[in-house]
This record gives C-alpha cells, sequence and structure tokens, in this order.
C-alpha cells in the first residue's frame, strides 16, 4: 500500500534565531574602556574630570538611536549616519597603528620568535546589541585592545620606548573616546519626517532642540547601510 501523508494546514516555520557573543578583554586599559569613567567633583578631587561612557551605555544609545530610525525618527537616522562614519574612521586609526607595531616587531633577528601577549586572566563578557552599530562598537574597542597588548609586548621586549607606547595607548584611546563622545550626545525625541515636513507641534520642538536635520538625511540621499527601512525613508526619495 502506498504510504499517505495528510496535507499541511500551514507551512512549517523554524523557530526565532539565537546566537550569543561572548567577548575576551585582555588589557586594563581596553577594559577601563569598556567600564567607562564617572565624573568626578572638584571637591572631592584636585582635578576635575569628565564623564567617559562606557561601551554598555554606547550599545544602549546605539539601540535606541536604532529604534527611532526604525519608527520613522530623522534625528535617529542622522545619528546612525554618523555614528557608522565615526566607527570606520575611528577603526581606520587604530588599525594603522597596529600595523605600525607589526612593522617595528617584524624587524627582530631571525631566529627570535615572539609569542603573542595575553592576559593570563581576562575578562570575559556576554555582549548583547539591539543594533549592529552597537555591536560595531564592540569591534573597535577589541580592536584597541590588540592594540594595547601589542604596544605592550613591544615595550617589554624593547622594541619601543616607553614614550612610544603611551603614545600608541593615546592614539588608539583617543578613537574610541571620539566615538564614545558622538553617542553620548545622542538625544531621543519623539518626532517623525512627517512632523519635520509639515512642521506639526512636535516638529517645531524637535528642531527648535535639536536643529534642523540634515536635508540629506530627510531626502533619503544620505542613509546609514545599518539604518532600518522604514515608509518614511523609501517614499518618493
Amino acid at each position: 500500500m502506498a504510504e499517505q501523508t495528510s496535507p499541511q494546514t500551514s507551512p512549517r516555520r523554524s523557530g526565532g534565531l539565537v546566537s550569543t557573543l561572548t567577548v575576551e578583554l585582555h588589557s586594563h586599559y581596553a577594559i577601563r574602556l569598556w567600564e567607562g569613567r564617572n565624573r568626578s567633583d572638584e571637591k572631592d578631587n584636585k582635578e576635575y574630570r569628565h564623564k567617559i561612557p562606557g561601551m554598555p551605555e554606547a550599545i544602549a544609545r546605539a539601540g535606541y538611536a536604532g529604534r527611532d530610525a526604525a519608527a520613522g525618527n530623522p534625528y535617529g537616522d542622522e545619528f546612525l549616519v554618523n555614528l557608522e562614519e565615526a566607527i570606520r574612521l575611528a577603526t581606520k586609526k587604530v588599525e594603522e597603528q597596529v600595523r605600525i607595531i607589526a612593522k617595528i616587531t617584524a624587524a627582530i633577528p631571525a631566529g627570535i620568535t615572539i609569542s603573542d601577549v595575553t592576559s593570563s586572566e581576562p575578562l570575559n563578557l556576554d555582549v548583547f546589541s539591539r543594533s549592529p552599530l552597537g555591536y560595531r562598537c564592540v569591534w573597535l574597542l577589541v580592536h584597541y585592545d590588540q592594540l594595547a597588548l601589542k604596544a605592550f609586548g613591544a615595550f617589554h621586549y624593547g622594541l619601543i620606548n616607553r614614550s612610544q607606547r603611551d603614545q600608541f595607548l593615546e592614539t588608539g584611546s583617543k578613537a574610541v573616546r571620539v566615538v564614545y563622545g558622538l553617542i553620548q550626545n545622542y538625544l531621543s525625541m519623539p518626532v517623525t519626517y512627517e512632523d519635520i515636513r509639515n512642521k506639526t507641534a512636535r516638529g517645531l520642538a524637535a528642531i527648535k532642540r535639536l536643529g534642523e536635520p540634515d536635508p540629506a538625511v530627510m531626502s533619503g540621499e544620505k542613509r546609514s547601510s545599518f539604518s532600518p527601512l522604514t515608509a518614511d525613508t523609501s517614499e518618493d526619495n
């Protein structure tokens, strides 16, 4: 007898996609940038220090901007454009420093082998971001962690001096802090493209607080490659 199967009443669907990501940081410099720094008051400290946001805050704010952009907020879209470019430039800067150190360490005499520097007890962190650009921020910090390890290794073996080591560390750290500074200044307001175009009360309030959105963003000419598609940004652009 031929085998019979009952017809499917509805198409089968797979479950939701899941994934986990763990980051391993080895240098104290990268760990401090992950954690950030609270603002210090002049009363308690000889020198006033501004707050530096940590990576968790950076990831969260990138997620807020992605949420706003998905809701048709032009300021969210504009921020994603600027953040993507800032991360690209910062990553390029850090990678340039890594290449410079690589050239220096490549000049060691033949017959000498130096292993990569690692921590005996690295910091392991589980990471989740609602925005792809949040993860790009994490990649940037991991690049900096590798730069720090290579700088300390080159200094340890006498390939660079202390001043050179500190310059490598500061150049990479500054690149990360520039991205943090951009993220720290993002302000979320409930407004849409139509609010701006039609000068509604919400639109006028947003313009007064945040200024006019970039015309290239408003027209759809300029968009982050990670911006979500919405009706507001796809119509007649």
